[in-house]
């Protein structure tokens, strides 16, 4: 929970009260509420009321105690009492928008503001809060209108550019041609009225000219700023050469663009966009022709404007020469050499022959910069332009400059860093995919040398700190998973936990591992032993909508509901706090005038309310609590709580943003096995879908549990629901409201339509779950084992069921067959899926560590499926057991006729039936829970084996030169090397056993763990059916 706000005591000058034993206890009532002490701050201001009946600024704070201990009927109405009273004293005015912002109703502050302001127009604090509080609604006209008021009481810029910028405000959110042609122009209108006036004084207000004038286009206006008296005001505005220079390419001046580009570089040979911005600069002159005749000065290579390639590379020479002269290597004069080639190479010219060889431009740039970890990602982007013929060439010319010889170990830690730049870019241009998988372990095995032998260069390292040799164990498990993936070998996966589990005992902050780890770990099914490492990634703030996606919705399909629900609470507060907090940066941004990082608050709080995993976060937790309630009353409460209105779920679903970092994995692989554009999308596409799925279910739930309630069932004279009016949205009226504010049985209608239709749209979409071979690719959605188990199916009947019972009950002519055929019909469908996955999946899949993690998957499923038949047993009990006691009573007036002896009959039947379906899964997941109980997971490590290294193939890097061969003499080293490795675990029982069996009770503890959860689920929901019987 977020901290409650301080209420802020009034000064000691100010005096509210003419008793100044009545200031004494109003101070004591502020000292009990900022300590939590509520209870004697609600009698502390009772007894100041009793003197003092009238004293506000006490009743507010007796409203804001009451709220605090739960009472929050009584809050409302004091503190509408007090609003009636129309306030005007900051004291009490603060205090009464703390009591509004804690019970979520920051409409009522503006409410209380405006009034205030109406009974004193002239106040400029209160005008100001009322600005304030309009900043915190996101209400832009209202904005302009109360700062326009501000200025007129008191004629200050920053009210005035107050206005301006709620302006600009309205157009980031009108229709872009309504804001170039209007509120645009109108901003820009105002600004330019005190310009005229000679009113301009701070640096703020010109670079909020500068932004409505780039918003229209009007670039040589915004230059013309710039260059011009005004421009002499942005003082602080460090961007200014850089401003002009994007002007400038905007404005397709390129002269002037490469000359300001190069003054920046004359100043800084390493400024890579003033780099850019010449090269394109350049490159654009060039293509027009120009005539290239110029004056004395613009020989002079500092400030002529190079519009050809020669020109181009005498001023990269320039540049080369004369970071020599200053004695410090920087990385853009070398990486504009391979930005030239990569411009000229996409114009489809031959760069080679017009820049240059370009593997004399990589290992010019590799013999500087070769040891740097930052060398393999700045060559990563240049690498596909290197032809396969020359790339042989390449990766030989830079193991030239490594300069080990064959059984040679690097001496020097700058040694070892070449090598490693080596490895990862030979694996970037694909020489690691011709290789077998036996070669790959070969290989495998001679970087764990290497590893090895690259501890020495680590001496007392910082825990915080990265080992210069991690990047073996990630080429190792990279190769491990390839291995892995072309065998489905999963003593390959339990290879990778070895390592990587290890390595972090020397190198803990790496989280590198940590995240390759929680991966791993969820292939196999091992959700506690995924999250004990994500624990330790200690993921926070907008890392919790960045990185969610790697664990928060496949902990929850390896039945990890405890933990699953805490990890919900986690992201929802945070989605919570973040969206209160950017209101207050909001504020900030407008008292200190910081107009340039209004919109990017706007768009980063937009982007997060709009956010596809907030989305998934808050249904999946809403539906673990409805599906699990232990009991009817339970489950009624819990959605009672809950504000689940099929009118307020409407949601555009384009408008979800896709947040997840799918960079967060470290790849060296090639670009065909790199995350691309296409798998983000058909990643998301899936995710979006199982949201739509998950949605409508959570509407239908809270309509069907809405049911329950005898006061919303709809009449049995239906003349008025089928009256034939409808409003916009196409929803039935009565008296020009819709029915489904009246009426849930409508509403459930009304969703359980959509998931048909839904479920026909997604099935068209013809979305298949594909098996990547990207190590970086999103966990496989949810979406397909949820449709493979027909559980939309199930809720399209149970809802329907519900409905038939419903329209039936209290009929004298029931339909008891309807009922009867729709409860067969569910209960086919629920058979059917259990019943083939128990001999499909849960019997016949779980010897293999390959499929646990769809094992328990579809385990998950199976139980949610039960748990909602389960619900539905007891709403319908819930409806018919008022009925049934009241057709069973004996009074004078006319009762209405309860359900028939038939629908009864057909109920219980339906009830014994589920019973008999959850006892079977029972009985199969015990049966399951047993057979991994038993089963034991032995790791088949053949990198470390005697007989690997003695027999295999010699150690070599295609294309790339000799590694060191490993004889017999190097098999005791190994073996030392691993038995340290066994005895450095943290958690081991004794000496014999070796680090495999602490990975395997890792393993085999996830797996007893997630299944005790999903059984003790389904327990409880056969105690629940138990208690649906009439």
């Amino acid at each position: 929970m977020a901290p409650k706000p301080k209420v802020s005591k009034p000064p000691s000058s100010k005096t509210h009260v003419d008793n100044s034993v009545g200031e004494r206890r109003l101070r004591q009532i502020y000292d009990w509420l900022d300590n939590g002490n509520n209870k004697n701050a609600l009698q502390e201001a009772g007894k100041v009321l009793k003197k003092q009946p009238d004293f506000l600024c006490v009743k507010v704070l007796k409203a804001l105690a009451l709220l605090r201990l739960g009472k929050e009927d009584e809050c409302h109405e004091l503190l509408e009492a007090v609003r009636k009273e129309v306030p005007i004293d900051d004291q009490t005015l603060q205090a009464m928008q703390i009591c509004y912002r804690e019970t979520q109703q920051p409409n009522k502050i503006c409410e209380m503001y405006d009034a205030a302001a109406k009974k004193d127009p002239t106040n400029e604090e209160i005008l100001t809060n009322l600005f304030m509080a309009h900043v915190r609604l996101g209400d832009y006209k209202q904005q302009q209108q109360t700062a326009l008021r501000l200025y007129k009481v008191k004629p200050k810029n920053p009210y005035y550019f107050w206005a301006v910028m709620s302006v600009v405000m309205q157009a980031y959110h009108s229709d872009e041609k309504i804001a170039r042609m209007v509120t645009l122009p109108l901003a820009e209108r105002m600004v330019q009225k005190f310009i005229d006036e000679g009113k301009i004084e701070a640096e703020q207000e010109v670079q909020l000219y500068l932004l409505i004038l780039e918003k229209q286009g009007k670039f040589q206006e915004a230059l013309d700023v710039v260059e011009g008296p005004m421009g002499e005001r942005l003082i602080s505005y460090v961007t200014v050469p850089q401003k002009k220079a994007s002007l400038y390419v905007k404005l397709n001046r390129w002269r002037d663009s490469i000359v300001i580009s190069k003054s920046h570089l004359r100043e800084n040979l390493d400024h890579w966009l003033s780099i850019k911005n010449y090269l394109t600069s350049a490159m654009n002159l060039m293509e027009k022709e120009e005539d290239l005749s110029s004056t004395e000065a613009e020989y002079v290579l500092w400030s002529r404007a190079d519009a050809s390639i020669p020109q181009i590379k005498e001023f990269l020479k320039l540049l080369m020469n004369e970071m020599k002269r200053r004695g410090k290597n920087v990385r853009g004069p070398y990486l504009a050499w391979l930005e030239l080639y990569k411009m000229v190479h996409e114009k489809g010219q031959d760069a080679d022959q017009v820049v240059g060889d370009i593997v004399e431009l990589f290992v010019q740039y590799f013999r500087c910069f070769g040891d740097r970890s930052c060398c393999p990602l700045d060559l990563k982007q240049y690498l596909p332009m290197v032809s396969v013929q020359c790339r042989g060439d390449l990766i030989k010319g830079i193991w030239q400059i490594v300069g080990l010889e064959d059984g040679e170990l690097p001496d020097t830690v700058y040694r070892m860093q070449q090598h490693i730049s080596t490895i990862l870019l030979s694996r970037h241009l694909g020489y690691h995919e011709n290789l077998s998988s036996a070669e790959k372990l070969q290989l495998t095995t001679c970087f764990l040398r290497y590893f090895q032998h690259g501890m020495r260069f680590n001496i007392d390292p910082l825990p915080t700190d990265f080992l210069s040799n991690d990047p073996y164990v990630l080429l190792m498990a990279h190769l491990l998973l390839d291995v892995w993936m072309e065998t489905q070998d999963t003593s390959r996966l339990l290879d990778v936990l070895l390592l990587l589990e290890h390595a972090l005992l020397m190198s803990p902050s790496n989280f590198h591992f940590k995240l390759l780890l929680v991966k791993v770990y969820h292939l196999l099914g091992a959700g506690v032993a995924a999250h004990d490492v994500y624990e330790t990634l200690d993921v926070k703030h907008m890392q919790l909508d960045s990185l969610g996606y790697v664990h928060c919705g496949a902990v929850q399909a390896t039945g990890q509901y405890a933990t699953a629900s805490s990890l919900y609470d986690v992201t929802l507060r945070f989605f919570t706090v973040n969206y209160k907090d950017s209101v207050d940066y909001l504020s900030f941004t407008y008292k200190f005038g910081s107009f340039m990082k209004i919109e990017e608050f706007v768009e980063f709080r937009e982007r997060l309310s709009n956010s596809m995993h907030y989305g998934l976060v808050t249904v999946e937790r809403m539906l673990l609590d409805i599906l699990h309630s232990t009991t009817h009353p339970q489950m009624l409460k819990v959605v009672s709580q809950m504000e689940i209105q099929s009118e307020k779920d409407k949601m555009d679903w384009r408008r979800f943003n896709d947040n997840r970092d799918m960079s967060a994995y470290i790849c060296w692989d090639p670009p065909e096995r790199q995350v691309n554009p296409e798998v983000t999308k058909k990643s998301r596409d899936s995710d979006v879908s199982f949201l739509r799925l998950r949605m409508l279910l959570l509407r239908g739930l809270g309509a069907a549990a809405e049911l329950c309630n005898p006061d919303t069932l709809p009449p049995t004279d239906e003349s008025n629901v089928n009256s034939g009016d409808v409003n916009n949205a196409g929803e039935p009226t009565v008296n020009g409201r819709s029915l489904l504010h009246q009426h849930p049985l409508l509403s459930l209608e009304k969703v359980t339509s959509e998931l048909q239709s839904t479920f026909k749209s997604i099935q068209m979409e013809g979305l298949k779950l594909e098996t990547s071979k990207i190590i970086g690719a999103p966990p496989p959605s949810r979406l397909f084992d949820y449709l493979e188990t027909n559980s939309v199916q199930l809720q399209c009947e149970l809802f329907s069921l519900i409905s038939t019972f419903v329209k039936s009950n209290g009929d004298d002519k029931v339909d008891a067959k309807a009922f009867a055929e729709g409860g067969k019909r569910a209960i086919t469908i629920l058979q059917d899926s259990i019943h083939s996955s128990i001999k499909a999946v849960l019997e016949g899949k779980c010897v293999s560590l390959n499929t646990r993690r769809f094992v328990f998957e579809r385990a998950v499923n199976l139980v949610e499926m039960v748990c909602l038949a389960a619900l539905v047993c007891g709403i319908i009990n819930n409806i018919l057991e008022p009925s049934k006691q009241t057709s069973s009573k004996k009074t004078k007036k006319k009762q209405k006729p309860g359900a028939s002896p038939e629908v009864i009959e057909a109920h219980k039947l339906f009830v014994s039936e589920v019973q008999t379906i959850a006892t079977e899964l029972h009985t199969a997941l015990g049966n399951l829970r047993l057979r991994m109980s038993v089963e034991a997971f032995h790791s088949q490590m053949p990198l470390i084996t005697a007989n690997s290294i003695k027999d295999g193939p010699a150690c070599r890097v295609p294309a790339v030169g000799t590694l060191p061969t490993i004889g017999p003499d190097d098999i005791s080293a190994l073996s030392t090397a691993m038995a340290q490795l066994v005895l450095s675990y943290e958690n081991r029982k004794s000496k014999d056993k070796g680090y495999s069996v602490d990975v395997s009770a890792k393993l085999s503890e996830s797996y007893e763990d997630s299944l005790q959860e999903i059984i003790t689920i389904l327990q409880q929901k056969m105690t629940y059916l138990d208690s649906t019987k009439l």
